[in-house]
């Protein structure tokens, strides 16, 4: 099973889903914005998106940390929980 995040209560906006997996990644530096899609249990899709410094601070950690510790979803969801967009715990290993 991929990681994903399993949501502490059902998210109603998305029918209910009770977890998601990343789906998208987006990382442009030229303009400073970091886009991530989401993939529930029942295919609906729910996006976030990081701008300006934020972003670009974003961007060059993830080009620098080492994924053989810790995979790219899985440092993606853990960010979006740390910053109160998804409240769950992160279960499944990486592909």
């Amino acid at each position: 099973m991929a990681e994903r995040c399993d949501l502490t209560t059902r998210d109603q906006v998305q029918l209910g889903t009770a977890f998601y997996k990343l789906a998208v990644l987006n990382l442009d530096r030229e303009a400073k914005r970091v886009k991530v899609v989401l993939v529930g249990e029942n295919g609906l899709r729910k996006s976030f998106s990081y701008e300006g410094a934020t972003a670009e601070t974003l961007i060059i950690a993830l080009s620098k940390t080492d994924l053989s510790a810790k995979s790219l979803p899985r440092r993606i969801l853990e960010r979006l929980i740390a910053d109160g967009l998804l409240v769950g715990s992160i279960s499944g290993m990486s592909d």
